[in-house]
């Protein structure tokens, strides 16, 4: 299966109180004494030069989480550090569970990626008719945004009214040609899975994929959330606004907290909780066939073509889309690359079964420009190629 998934993109050939950090390590030796050293040093590294208050690192290999890091300030405010239980907000990395709840529903035979949306929900607008699930998981419904470009609910209405308001709002594109990424299907996907399975979207992943992977710490909230072992996030960036759409930014030295506050239909695309161990035992789980067939993470894995045989994707860490999961396809170790409010990155290497987890309670720490150098101490070479 993982031959198949890398065939597919290969058509597309500190803060203070860093040294306070705690890390627990395997396997015992030299090579991996030496190893540590280096990964440490080049966290510490980054996250020094992009002022990142606090960090968390999972790394696994083999099916086995083999190495795991805590670094810097959890609560820039109380100076708690980050430790292995400190749980960040994934932000859209969100979206791959969504991805792999549709494919749940899929293999059992309740949900179709080809049908018509309109088939799973009622009152929906005569547009919408051409979109199927398969347009919504791979960013190609067409559909417009819900959320403006300063990242609020559009033009600032609350959450019933913003619904309402995006269905009145035309297409952008015919569904199925062009990619753009986007908000309003993975509201949308939600609907249809509580619909489909029949339970809220927060118990179905619960359950289907938090429980069965053993995500201890795993939950759905906010960034304004607050409580015992959640990071707040951070910024260095304050927005200037003028009618609900950003005019320009200005950079304070100091980061300060950010809140965000969604509706429950945001969930889907933004909502998970958990730690950097978490989504290490969820990755495994993925690649043991827990929670769904090889064949069905084959599909979530495999990048979508829009009919003129281009691949949609933002940058040189996205060059393609699955079913709700990022992929970056190269001629050497392509990855399949969810991240999150640029603050966190999942990169998963099938070809040399390698998977690093990164994250950070900065937004803008942009780890997915660094996973390929921690990788790269596990796969010889990878920094240079890539």
């Amino acid at each position: 299966m993982l031959n198949r998934i890398t065939a597919a993109l290969g058509l597309m050939a500190i803060m203070g109180g860093l040294a306070d950090g705690a890390h627990a390590r395997t396997p015992q030796g030299a090579e991996a004494d030496s190893r540590t050293a280096a990964i440490e040093g080049l966290v510490q590294e980054e996250m020094a030069s992009r002022q990142i208050p606090g960090l968390q690192l999972a790394i696994v290999k083999g099916g086995e989480i083999v190495f795991t890091g805590a670094w810097g300030q959890a609560d820039l405010g109380t100076g708690e550090p980050v430790t292995a239980r400190t749980v960040f907000g994934v932000n859209s990395i969100s979206k791959a569970f969504t991805g792999v709840a549709a494919m749940q529903l899929v293999e059992a035979g309740t949900l179709d990626l080809e049908v018509p949306v309109t088939r799973y929900l009622d009152g929906l607008p005569s547009a919408w008719g051409a979109i199927t699930a398969r347009h919504i998981l791979t960013h190609t419904s067409g559909l417009p945004e819900i959320i403006d470009d300063n990242t609020r609910l559009i033009d600032g209405l609350g959450p019933e009214a913003a619904w309402a308001r995006v269905q009145a709002l035309p297409l952008r594109s015919v569904p199925g040609t062009q990619y753009a990424y986007n908000q309003t299907g993975y509201a949308l996907m939600g609907r249809i899975i509580e619909r489909v399975s029949g339970k809220p979207f927060v118990a179905f992943v619960g359950e289907g994929q938090f429980d069965v992977a053993g995500m201890a710490q795993a939950r759905f909230g906010h960034t304004a959330d607050t409580g015992p072992g959640l990071a707040p996030l951070y910024t260095h960036l304050t927005l200037q606004i003028a009618d609900m759409r950003t005019v320009g930014v200005e950079r304070s030295e100091t980061p300060f907290e950010r809140q965000e506050v969604w509706p429950a239909y945001m969930h889907p695309m933004a909502g998970v909780q958990a730690t950097a161990t978490d989504l290490a035992a969820w990755v495994i789980a993925l690649q043991k066939g827990q929670l769904v067939s090889d064949r069905g993470l084959e599909q979530l894995w495999t990048p979508q073509p829009l009919p003129d045989g281009r691949y949609g994707g933002a940058g040189r860490t996205v060059t393609g889309y699955g079913l709700g999961w990022p992929v970056t396809g190269r001629a050497e170790h392509p990855a399949i690359t969810p991240t999150g409010g640029n603050r966190a990155a999942i990169f998963i290497y099938p070809e040399d079964d390698l998977a690093v987890i990164v994250l950070t309670n900065l937004l803008g720490a942009a780890p997915q420009s660094f996973v390929d150098r921690i990788a790269a101490q596990y796969i010889p070479g990878l920094a240079g190629e890539n």
